[in-house]
C-alpha cells in the first residue's frame, strides 16, 4: 500500500506539472500575446459557474509577477521526485505530507477569491484541487513521517529551486517571445486634439460588409454613435475597438493622422468592442479585464459631448484604467458635470450601450481588435495610415495611381538616429512651465567617489541612494525630485493629479517614452534578458533620447530620486526591464533607500 501510495503521487505530481505548463501557456497567451497565439484552454467549457479566461488572467493569477502555473511546475515536480526517493528508500515523507498540507490550504484559499472575488471557478484548478486532496490522503498512506535527515532535505529543497529558477526563467523568455505589446512609432490619440465632440447626430445609415468569415452582413449606424469628420461624407470609416487594446492605441495615432487628412472628405466613426465577455458575448476570452468599464466611462463622456478628448487621455494612459483613473481622464476631458458622469457609469444604460456596439460587432464575425472597415471594406489591423489613405483615395474615386501618390504623404517617416555630438553639454537645462532646472545629460558614472556625467562612461551600478546623494553633492549637484525627473522624462511637467505627493504614477502630460508615445525595441536599452545582457555604456544608445538632447532616462538602469530616504524612488527601468514597460512613468518603490543592486544608478539634477 506504500509504494502503491508514492508510485500515484508520483504520476499525480508529473500531471500536475503538466496542468501548470498548460495554464501557464494560457496566461501568457491571453494578457502578453497578439490575436494570433491567443487560444481557447482545452478542458474548461463555460458556463454560468466556470470560465478559465477570467481566473486564469485575473490579478490574483499571478505571485511576484509569475502566473501561479508557472510556480506550480516545480511544486509538483519536487513532490515526484520526492516521492520518487521515497521508493528508493530515503525518509521524504514527511516532506510529501507538508507538501500536501499546504497545497490542500493554498486551494482552499484560490477556491474563496475565485468564488468571491472573481465569481467563477477554473476546470483545471479545480482538478489540481483534487490532486493536492488526493496527494495529502497518499502521504498519510505512505508512513514513515520521520523528519529527514540534512542531506535528503537539502536535496528536497535544492531540486526546488532550481526547478523554480529554471520554470519561471523559462516562463520569462517564452511570455518576450509572444510579441505582444510591443508598439512602435509615435503620434497622439486618436482624437487629434479635439477638445470636444462635434455637434451633431449621425444620420441613420445601413452598411453592408464582407465578414472576416466571408459572410455578407449589413449592419447600421446609431445617431449616438461617437463621430468625427464629415456628416454627409460620401466615405465612412467605422472603428471598432477596444480602450486596452494595445494595438487598437497604435491605430488610434495612425486614424488621427488620416483624420486631419480627410475631415472634411470623410466621417469617422467609433463602436466599442471591449475583449471581455462580461460585456460582449461575441469573444470567450477576458483578455482585457478593465475593458468594460473603460468604454461605459466614455459612453458617459460621450453623452456631455467629450468622448474623443477622454478617448485620447484613455488610450494614452493605457496603463491605468482603474476607476479612479477612468475619472480622472473624464475630469481632464472637461467633462462638466461630473456628478452625472458618476451617477452614469453606474448605470446599467452606459454598459448597454456598450453591449449593443458589441453585439454588432460580434455579428460582423469580428475576432479581436482594432478592425477598420472602409466603406464597408475590412482592414484588420489598421496600423498604416498609409495604406487606409490609398484605400480611402480609391473610394473617393481617385484612379489607383494617383491614389497611391496622395497616400504616400501619409507614410511613417522613418527616424534618423543621428550620432551623439563630441561637445554634448555635462547638463541639459529645461525649463518647462514654472519648472526650471538643470539635469545631467547621460547617466552618471562615479569616479572618486564624486558624480561625472559624460558620453561613453561606465554607469555608477550597485548605487544606493544614499551614495547616489553623495556623489551628486560632491559633484556640487543633487539628487533629482521625482517631479524634475519625469517632466524632464515626458517634455511636459508632471502633475500630481492624486494629491499623493508622487508624479510618477498619474496621467502621463507629455509622452509615454522619452522619444515618442509608443514603444519601440530599437531605441532604448531594455527588454533584454537579465542573465545574458548587462548595462551599456552611458550614451550607447543614440535613439534613446529626449527631443532637448538628454539620453537613456528610460532602460539600462533604474535611477534614484528623492530629496530624502522617505521620497527616494527608482524610476526608468533598467536593461531587463520586460517587454514594453521601461517608459517615463515606471515608478519602482518596493525598495528602501538603501537598496542598491547590478540594476541600480542615477543621475543628478541641480538648480538653473
Amino acid at each position: 500500500m506504500k509504494r502503491i501510495a508514492l508510485v500515484l503521487i508520483l504520476v499525480l505530481g508529473v500531471f500536475g506539472a503538466g496542468v501548470g505548463g498548460l495554464m501557464t501557456w494560457h496566461h501568457d497567451t491571453q494578457l502578453y500575446g497578439t490575436a494570433e497565439t491567443q487560444g481557447e484552454l482545452i478542458g474548461c467549457t463555460e458556463s454560468a459557474e466556470v470560465n478559465c479566461d477570467i481566473v486564469n488572467t485575473s490579478e490574483w493569477s499571478e505571485l511576484g509577477g509569475v502566473p501561479l502555473g508557472t510556480l506550480a511546475i516545480p511544486f509538483y515536480l519536487s513532490l515526484s521526485i520526492l516521492a520518487f526517493m521515497a521508493l528508493r528508500g530515503r525518509p521524504t515523507q514527511a516532506m510529501l505530507l507538508v507538501g500536501g498540507i499546504f497545497s490542500v490550504a493554498l486551494s482552499g484559499l484560490l477556491y474563496y477569491i475565485s468564488t468571491t472575488e472573481l465569481h467563477y471557478v477554473c476546470a483545471w484548478c479545480l482538478r489540481l484541487y483534487g490532486v493536492n486532496v488526493s496527494v495529502f490522503v497518499l502521504a498519510l498512506l505512505a508512513g514513515k513521517h520521520d523528519f529527514p535527515d540534512g542531506r535528503t532535505f537539502g536535496t528536497g529543497a535544492g531540486a526546488f529551486l532550481a526547478l523554480l529558477v529554471l520554470a519561471a526563467g523559462g516562463e520569462r523568455v517564452y511570455r518576450g517571445s509572444l510579441g505582444g505589446g510591443e508598439l512602435v512609432g509615435g503620434g497622439g490619440g486618436g482624437g487629434a486634439g479635439i477638445k470636444k465632440d462635434p455637434k451633431g447626430k449621425l444620420p441613420l445609415r445601413s452598411i453592408t460588409v464582407t465578414t472576416e468569415k466571408g459572410n455578407e452582413v449589413s449592419f447600421s449606424l446609431e445617431e449616438d454613435d461617437a463621430w468625427k469628420g464629415n456628416l454627409n461624407a460620401a466615405v465612412t470609416v467605422v472603428e471598432f475597438a477596444d480602450l486596452e487594446c494595445g494595438y487598437c492605441k497604435r491605430t488610434a495615432s495612425e486614424l488621427s493622422r488620416l483624420y486631419e487628412h480627410y475631415g472634411d472628405r470623410v466621417l469617422f466613426v467609433f463602436k466599442h468592442y471591449p475583449m471581455n465577455p462580461s460585456c460582449n458575448e461575441g469573444v470567450k476570452n477576458n483578455k482585457h479585464r478593465d475593458a468594460c468599464r473603460a468604454a461605459a466611462a466614455a459612453v458617459c463622456s460621450r453623452r456631455q459631448g467629450y468622448f474623443w478628448p477622454f478617448h485620447d487621455l484613455a488610450f494614452k494612459n493605457q496603463h491605468q484604467l482603474g476607476d479612479e483613473y477612468l475619472r480622472t481622464y473624464a475630469e481632464q476631458a472637461g467633462v462638466p458635470d461630473m456628478a452625472a458622469w458618476s451617477s452614469c457609469v453606474k448605470d446599467p444604460s452606459a454598459l448597454g450601450e456598450v453591449r449593443k456596439d458589441a453585439s454588432v460587432g460580434a455579428g460582423l464575425d469580428i475576432g479581436g481588435t482594432p478592425r477598420i472597415f472602409i466603406q464597408g471594406k475590412l482592414y484588420r489591423s489598421g496600423t498604416s495610415a498609409e495604406a487606409m489613405a490609398r484605400a480611402i483615395e480609391l473610394e473617393l474615386g481617385t484612379n489607383a495611381a494617383d491614389a497611391a501618390k496622395a497616400a504616400a504623404s501619409l507614410k511613417d517617416q522613418t527616424v534618423v538616429t543621428a550620432a551623439i555630438p563630441a561637445d554634448v553639454p555635462e547638463m541639459r537645462s529645461v525649463q518647462l512651465g514654472d519648472l526650471s532646472f538643470r539635469i545631467d545629460t547621460f547617466e552618471a558614472a562615479i569616479t572618486d567617489g564624486k558624480a561625472t556625467s559624460g558620453k561613453h562612461q561606465i554607469p555608477g551600478l550597485r548605487t544606493s541612494w544614499y551614495a547616489a546623494k553623495e556623489a551628486c553633492e560632491k559633484a556640487g549637484k543633487r539628487l533629482c525630485t521625482e517631479r524634475e525627473w519625469v517632466s524632464a522624462c515626458q517634455g511636459a511637467v508632471a502633475v500630481d493629479d492624486n494629491k499623493n505627493g508622487e508624479f510618477a504614477d498619474d496621467l502621463i502630460e507629455g509622452t509615454a517614452y522619452p522619444y515618442a508615445d509608443f514603444h519601440n525595441p530599437t531605441r532604448c536599452w531594455d527588454g533584454k534578458d537579465r542573465e545574458q545582457y548587462r548595462p551599456v555604456y552611458t550614451g550607447e544608445m543614440p535613439g534613446c533620447a529626449t527631443a532637448t538632447g538628454i539620453y537613456d532616462l528610460t532602460g539600462n538602469v533604474e535611477e534614484w530620486v528623492g530629496e530624502s530616504p522617505e521620497k527616494a524612488v527608482l524610476l526608468g527601468g533598467a536593461w531587463d526591464t520586460s517587454e514594453d514597460h521601461a517608459t517615463c512613468y515606471r515608478r519602482n518603490d518596493t525598495f528602501g533607500a538603501g537598496y542598491a543592486s547590478p540594476r541600480t544608478g542615477f543621475r543628478c539634477c541641480a538648480n538653473p
